[in-house]
This record gives C-alpha cells, structure tokens and sequence, in this order.
C-alpha cells in the first residue's frame, strides 16, 4: 500500500508534467547558468598582470606591495593554474596588493602579509603543516578556506610581511569531493619554489630599521626594485646631488633614505602615489608638492611607484631641485 504521503507527491509531480513543467534541483552541474569566466576583466578594484623580475632568496619579503602582488600572480605558470583551478583562470592584480585570481566555479586570493589571521578565524577545521619546509597552518571547511606560510624566522619582521596567505572559496555549489586543501598546498608550493628560498638572505636591521651603508649605481633604476636595494640607491644618488659622504646618509630596509644637511634632515622614500598629481612635473614625470612635501611619480604602469621627497629646513624650490637631480638616474635615464 501507498501512504498518502508519497501518493500526494507523485500526483504533484504528474501535475507540474502535465502543465509542460520540469522541475530542476540545483545541483553543481545544473541549474546555476554556463560556466565562464568574468565578461570584464580586469575587475573594478584591479589591473593587468604586466612582465616583472622575478625574486629569489628571500627578496619576496622586501619587494614593493603592488610588485609582490604581480609576482604572486606570474611566480607559477599558466598551464599551472589551470591544472590547479581546474579549468580557465583570470588573474589580476587586486586593490595594488593581492593576486586575484577567478577561476570558473571559484576564486582565490594570495597576499603577502605582516600579520596572520589563521589562528583567530573560528571558522573551519585547522592544523599546523609544513610547506616547503616552512611551518604553516591549513584551515579547511569554512569560507574562504585558507593556508599561512611563515617565511620569516621567529622575531623577525620583513618590510613588505613572512606571512603568505593564499585563500580560496566555491562561487558555485562545491563538488562533494571539495578539493580546496590540495589546491592551497599546491599554490603554495608552486609559488615559493618558484620565487622564495633560504638565499640570498635580506640585509642585517640595526635601530631604526637601519641597513649597512653600500655604494649601489642606479644601473636600471629603482623600478620593481626590492627596498633595500632602492634605499642604497636613493642614498647613493641623495649623497652625490648634496655633495655629502656616505656616512651623512642612512638607508633604510623599507625603501627610504634619511640624510643630514646643513639645512635640517632629509627624508625620501619610495611609496605608492594614490593622489592626483598637479604640480609641474619634475625631470618630466607628475609631481604633486603638499606641506613641505614633494612626490613624483615614476611609472605609468598602474602601480603607482614614485618617491616622496621631505626636507624640513629646506624651501620648495630647494626640495624641486633636489628632486631634478635624483630622479632621473632612477628612472634608468
């Protein structure tokens, strides 16, 4: 015998057929529309993968935040990706600090960061592991799941961050097998075989994140340059314009260069440039002056790299005139 339950549920059916009704359960395979990949790309938030050198060492960990980002997204091979994402996959370079990366029925977002968010998300399954021989914890089953590798030793805090987080997460209803903890490990492992290892080591940080002093020629300029290496060729070129000795110079790990003149100190660093710059251009890139201080933008790229010059006892004009003779050796011109 048929309980009434089920009977009523199989009228129900023969009714909605009869109307020239299917009823469809969505599942992953249908029901949600075609799979493709995003019809605007970039997104609104980024910009376009462009060709940058690639690190070594330990180098990843003091590289500008919209260079890392690029590096993060190019360090492993297309075919790589689509192996990994199972299936066409576009990149992008996201807020100008995270690789971005879509794929057809998920996405993921790899950074590099001074801090970690793994031990305090209250969401998933979490365990330590090692990645490439460094110590990393894996959180798996919530949204994104997610995987923190620590580059940096114990104590030590890299300019750009020795934490790289890679995150994932379904746009679309996940298979049952989720392949999520395979998909972190291998990017992660892709990427750090492809960009990060044990040598060369970053330089030595005394008071003040203070580097030794080093005599660098501008050779191609600062652009996509790691920060120490900016930072010994700012001084180099800051010495040179003031016709001071090394030893009036301090570079710093993060990109910056402080110098003492006999007109008060001396401040230049390498950032990203946001504003709109409106000022007359210096060695004819865009320039912006504000409060004593003189920025200019070096590239057209979308990156935003430029230098922000800070003199305390010097003038506008001595700041321009500084600025005139400085930028263009690191523009390699």
């Amino acid at each position: 015998m048929v309980n009434w339950a089920v009977k009523s549920a199989i009228v129900a059916v023969v009714a909605l057929l009869g109307a020239g009704c299917t009823a469809k359960i969505d599942t992953y395979e249908e029901g949600l529309g075609p799979k493709e990949l995003p019809k605007s790309w970039p997104s609104e938030n980024g910009h376009a993968l462009r060709p940058v050198p690639m690190p070594s060492g330990e180098i990843l960990m003091a590289l500008p935040k919209e260079t890392t980002a690029q590096v993060l997204c190019q360090a492993i091979p297309a075919e790589r990706w689509t192996q990994l994402m199972g299936g066409e996959v576009a990149r992008e370079v996201e807020h100008g600090e995270t690789c971005h990366a879509v794929g057809l029925d998920d996405w993921v977002r790899i950074s590099l960061n001074r801090t970690g968010v793994a031990d305090r998300t209250t969401l998933g399954t979490r365990k330590k592991i090692t990645v490439a021989g460094r110590p990393a914890t894996l959180v798996i089953g919530g949204s994104p799941s997610l995987v923190e590798v620590q580059l940096a030793d114990e104590g030590v805090q890299p300019p750009t961050g020795g934490i790289l987080r890679i995150e994932t997460s379904w746009t679309r209803v996940p298979r049952q097998d989720d392949q999520s903890e395979s998909r972190l490990l291998g990017l992660a492992e892709a990427t750090l075989a492809a960009s990060f290892g044990p040598e060369p080591k970053l330089p030595a940080v005394g008071r003040l994140d203070a580097i030794e002093r080093k005599t660098v020629e501008p050779g191609a300029g600062i652009l996509d340059a790691p920060l120490p290496e900016i930072a010994w060729k700012l001084c180099t070129q800051l010495g040179r314009a003031l016709g001071l000795p090394a030893e009036a110079t301090e570079p710093r790990i993060d990109g910056k260069c402080m110098v003492e003149s006999a007109k008060g100190p001396i401040r230049v660093e390498n950032d990203a440039l946001i504003s709109e710059h409106s000022a007359a251009p210096v060695a004819g890139r865009p320039a912006k002056e504000s409060q004593g201080e003189l920025s200019v933008l070096l590239t057209d790229n979308g990156s935003k790299q430029g230098l922000r010059f800070q003199w305390s006892g010097g003038s506008k004009t001595d700041l321009r005139e500084l600025a005139e003779k400085v930028v263009p050796p690191l523009l390699g011109s």
